[in-house]
């Protein structure tokens, strides 16, 4: 299929974007006309009710012939985008701490919830350690990595079900980071046996599972970056540990690059180069702007003049549109009772896990 495409059409499966608004404004619409994106990631900026967020994601499902990943981030807690529409969801702490059941119940409302709304692509679920020192712990499975990996599968087989791909994060585990890579580079001081056994066991135990890593923007010492440089943008990471290491042979995308981590050394077109140069098949940048234009250009240029580099970007289409041809749309009939029937699971799903959150309170 991707011998079909011009090279201009392959650069442009490597861009997932985001955009301001509940619909695409002119200046959008031209650049996603001229990039055609592989993909689409909406925030709660992007949703304002059930029909309007539904006619969205069809209109950009259909911007392109080859249709584009739709992505949210759902997690539950307070990583949740659709809880002005349905109601809120309790977290993956709480719903992990209630047990497998409740834990499943809560991904089949998700993946209903994505259905519903139009959504093929759930950046979920995080499968970094609950490590009680750092920032990613209220968002965690739990502490032992054999438990995030059979609490996350059960979570993943329940999305997948409804025909939701999930994207497994943050790669090779933010479990260790004590500051936010939303505002600035963490460091993670795990030896590399720790990262190998530990942090990225959940993943390597899910690599038939999923659909897709997001590699994060942490800076590892341990896995032979000397000098701060996000995992992200690290050939070392990606190529060296994720690929060649540890025999991963599925997409990757980077997570947001807009965030502090890479814009603190510097938000150029070159970062977008470095970041498929280090590996990843999809570039995550959650704006529209002159920037990702100019990406666009630079890595376009550098494909026609380098032959391996053209032989890279070959590679990630294929794994994207592998992944693409196994995605299927159907119109879902009766869609007008769904928002109802969501919302009575989901005070269901609440009042079941009440009993785990009063234990855990008073453990505190």
């Amino acid at each position: 299929m991707k011998d079909h495409f011009t090279l201009e059409e392959k650069v442009g499966q490597l861009f997932v974007l985001g955009f301001q608004g509940n619909e695409l404004d002119r200046e959008t619409q031209f650049l996603i006309e001229m990039i055609r994106p592989g993909g689409f990631l909406l925030f709660q900026r992007n949703i304002e009710s059930f029909d309007q967020v539904y006619d969205l994601t069809n209109r950009l499902r259909g911007i392109s012939s080859t249709p584009a990943l739709l992505a949210l981030d759902h997690e539950g807690g307070r990583v949740d985008r659709l809880k002005h529409i349905f109601a809120p969801i309790p977290s993956m702490v709480e719903l992990a701490n209630a047990g497998m059941a409740q834990l499943r119940l809560g991904a089949r409302i998700i993946a209903a919830e994505l259905e519903a709304t139009g959504f093929n692509l759930d950046f979920a679920p995080v499968v970094d350690l609950r490590l009680g020192y750092a920032m990613m712990s209220e968002r965690c499975l739990a502490a032992e990595p054999a438990e995030v990996a059979r609490l996350a599968s059960g979570f993943i087989e329940e999305l997948s079900k409804r025909g939701i791909v999930a994207c497994v994060k943050h790669f090779p585990g933010l479990g260790g980071a004590v500051m936010d890579p939303h505002f600035s580079l963490p460091r993670i001081d795990r030896t590399r046996r720790q990262i190998q056994q530990e942090d990225a066991f959940p993943f390597i135990k899910l690599f038939d599972q999923i659909g897709m890593i997001m590699v994060c923007h942490g800076h590892y010492p341990a896995l032979g970056d000397e000098k701060p440089v996000p995992a992200s943008l690290s050939t070392r990471v990606i190529e060296g540990f994720l690929r060649k290491k540890l025999g991963y042979k599925g997409l990757t995308i980077t997570d947001d690059l807009t965030m502090g981590a890479v814009t603190s050394i510097g938000l150029t077109p070159e970062v977008f180069l470095r970041a498929f140069e280090a590996g990843n098949d999809l570039l995550l940048f959650s704006q529209t702007t002159p920037l990702v234009e100019q990406a666009f250009k630079l890595i376009l240029k550098e494909v026609r003049n380098n032959s391996a580099l053209r032989r890279r970007l070959d590679e990630s289409v294929e794994r994207v549109l592998a992944l693409k041809s196994r995605m299927e749309f159907l119109p879902l009939r009766y869609r007008t009772h769904l928002k109802a029937r969501i919302t009575r699971q989901i005070d269901k799903l609440r009042r079941s896990v009440e009993p785990a959150r009063a234990v855990a309170a008073r453990t505190l």
